[in-house]
C-alpha cells in the first residue's frame, strides 16, 4: 500500500507542477503582449520633418504619417462650425498643408511647434486627425535676458 500511496503523492506533485507551469505561461504571455504594446507606443512617439515627408511622398502615399513642424505665421484659417481648421506647417525648408477637424490643443498657435498624424496624399493636404503642440518651457531664457 506504501507504493500506492507514494504513486498517488508523485501524481498530485506532477499535476501542481503543471498548474504552476500553466499559470507562469499565461503571466509571461500577458508580460510579454504588455512589453510589446508598450513599445508600439514609443515608436510612433518618432516623427519625419516636412521636408522628409515630401522626399518620401511616393513611398508613403495613402498611409498614416506623423510629420513635425512650425506652424506658419498667418496661415490659420477657422472654419464654421462643423468646418476643418487649416493651417500650414514648415520646418524651415518646407511647407506642408494641414486639415484638421478635432479640438486643438489650447496652446496651438502661430509659430508653434506642431506634430500632426493622419492621412498623407501627395498634393493634398494632410487628413490629420490628432494635432499635438509642444509645451513651451518654463525654463528658457526669455529673449530680454538673453540680450542682456
Amino acid at each position: 500500500m506504501t507504493s500506492a500511496v507514494a504513486t498517488s503523492q508523485q501524481l498530485r506533485r506532477v499535476r501542481m507542477d503543471v498548474r504552476v507551469l500553466g499559470i507562469a505561461l499565461v503571466i509571461a504571455a500577458a508580460v510579454g503582449y504588455l512589453m510589446y504594446t508598450g513599445l508600439q507606443g514609443t515608436a510612433a512617439s518618432y516623427f519625419v520633418t516636412v521636408s522628409e515627408l515630401q522626399a518620401r511622398g511616393t513611398e508613403v502615399n495613402g498611409r498614416r504619417v506623423r510629420v513635425g513642424g512650425d506652424v506658419v505665421p498667418g496661415s490659420i484659417v477657422y472654419g464654421g462650425p462643423g468646418e476643418p481648421i487649416h493651417f500650414r506647417i514648415t520646418d524651415g525648408t518646407s511647407e506642408l498643408e494641414v486639415t484638421y477637424s478635432g479640438v486643438l490643443p489650447d496652446i496651438f498657435a502661430d509659430g508653434r511647434h506642431v506634430i500632426v498624424e493622419g492621412l498623407y496624399r501627395t498634393g493634398q493636404p494632410v487628413q490629420a486627425d490628432s494635432v499635438l503642440t509642444q509645451c513651451p518651457s518654463r525654463f528658457e531664457a526669455t529673449p530680454q535676458a538673453a540680450a542682456s
